[in-house]
């Protein structure tokens, strides 16, 4: 498999000072995808949108999200700049129609390169990008799609459907939404990596502010087996005190450095997340082609609008 992320066009978009919104706006016009950028607040946020003949409103939407945006003075290889170039290739595949003999295919995928992401950190959910997001499709009646929200999806071989929001739900509710969801997330990833696939509980992304919005959205991540599968052991064995503390500082990302404890057990490859360490040298092919296999049978499905 041809290496994308170690090729010039992928370093220049890890620089510090690659404007990475007009990165992907050029990327995507020179390899002639429609698309357009929106604006809410201060927020940008990119919108790809194929021709009509790839789509049928006899079946249900599909989105595909992965934020651009990446914590400061941090390359963001794997959170969240491989995410981003696997739905760009990912575009220019469907664009050409080159995954599926040539032939127009109807697929219903839209793709949101988002902005904002990492600001949930310091103003809360609402201050998410995907929130301000969110409320807008809820205005124009497009809040019924299935959304998958991709990040840290370079790193490992092993696909991983986030358990994050999941819980018990009167029918009809947003949980009860994002639980059908979940299931077709987990039919996919069967079918694609049937021997090394994984539900675990995953750091927020823009699912958060998605579900703040009323919008249910799954995220789709990669780790590497060896991470996963100890996280796993310690969430089926631990006390229920010990387990709410995990799956907290896990989806929170807030475990702290002298907790030997937590570190011992949160993925490696999640504690490089917003630190210098988030490079390329960590990414891997087995990643791209995990997440490329995922987003072809994505596009093959066909759910009819109920």
């Amino acid at each position: 498999m041809v290496q994308y992320y170690m090729d010039y066009s992928f370093s220049s978009f890890l620089a510090l000072d690659c404007n990475r919104i007009d990165f992907i706006d050029a990327w995507l016009t020179h390899h002639s995808i429609q698309h357009s950028v929106i604006k809410f607040g201060d927020k940008r946020h990119i919108v790809v949108r194929f021709p009509a003949a790839h789509y049928d409103p006899r079946f249900r939407m599909k989105t595909l999200v992965a934020h651009h945006d990446r914590a400061l003075n941090t390359p963001g290889a794997n959170d969240n700049s491989a995410a981003c170039f696997q739905l760009m290739l990912f575009a220019d595949e469907l664009q050409k129609s080159s995954a599926f003999g040539g032939q127009t295919f109807t697929h219903n995928i839209r793709i949101l390169f988002t902005d904002g992401e990492e600001a949930v950190g310091k103003q809360g959910i609402r201050g998410q990008g995907s929130f301000r997001l969110g409320v807008g499709l809820k205005s124009i009646g497009e809040e019924n799609e299935d959304m998958f929200v991709f990040d840290a999806t370079g790193s490992g071989d092993t696909l991983v459907i986030s358990t994050a929001g999941i819980s018990s739900a009167e029918s009809g509710s947003v949980g009860e939404k994002l639980a059908i969801l979940h299931e077709k997330a987990l039919q996919i990833a069967k079918i694609v990596s049937p021997e090394n696939w994984i539900r675990l509980p995953t750091p927020f992304s823009d699912n958060a502010g998605f579900l703040a919005s009323g919008i249910p959205a799954q995220v789709v991540t990669v780790l590497p087996h060896e991470e996963a599968t100890n996280l796993l052991m310690e969430l089926s064995m631990g006390t229920e005190e010990e387990k709410k503390r995990i799956n907290q500082a896990i989806v929170l990302n807030s475990h702290k450095k002298k907790d030997e404890r937590l570190l011992s057990i949160i993925p490696k490859t999640w504690q490089r997340m917003h630190t210098p360490l988030d490079t390329q040298d960590f990414l891997t092919t087995d990643a791209f082609a995990i997440i490329r296999k995922f987003l072809l049978e994505l596009a093959r499905r066909k759910d009819i609008v109920s």
